[in-house]
């Protein structure tokens, strides 16, 4: 540490309380990387899906209630999109390669969901081998048919087997 002729016949105790710090270049940082992360906030909202899970896998269902309502569930495979009513299936899409009708799903998921008592709820059940996009864009037609709840569940070959 370089001390001037006039800091050399003070104590060093003196001369470090003459030295201030500049923090101005500090705070200018921090002003502009706060003003920054608030703007990306409101991009972090638009990318949240909102879903539930199936209506039976709730640990608090009451089995004393009775049946439990039948709600509409799209089954979503490599062969076929269908539209199932409990065990009913009641429209059923063929997928020809990777090409899903999804024009005549959306009509049909509108004019399904006008006979249906529950109208809020959906459950879309996948098959693996499902793309995530595919199922994203089943969701956002459920939503644009009407759907308030959207649900995830997985779909099975052979359902008694649970395969």
């Amino acid at each position: 540490m370089q001390l001037s002729l006039f800091q050399r016949n003070k104590p060093i105790s003196e001369v470090a309380e003459d030295n201030e710090i500049d923090v101005a270049p500090v705070m200018n940082m921090f002003i502009i990387l706060v003003t920054f992360l608030i703007s990306m906030t409101v991009f972090t909202h638009i990318a949240i899906l909102q879903f539930t899970l199936p209506p039976n896998v709730s640990k608090a269902l009451d089995q004393s209630q009775g049946k439990p309502k039948l709600r509409l569930t799209v089954r979503l495979g490599s062969d076929y999109m269908g539209i199932v009513l409990g065990e009913k299936l009641l429209d059923s899409l063929p997928v020809v390669g990777n090409s899903f009708p999804f024009d005549a799903f959306a009509a049909r998921l509108k004019d399904r969901r006008a006979g249906t008592d529950e109208q809020d709820e959906i459950v879309i059940a996948s098959r693996d081998e499902i793309a995530f996009k595919q199922i994203v864009r089943v969701m956002d037609l459920c939503r644009d048919a009407g759907f308030g709840k959207v649900g995830l569940s997985s779909a099975t070959v052979n359902p008694g087997t649970g395969k």
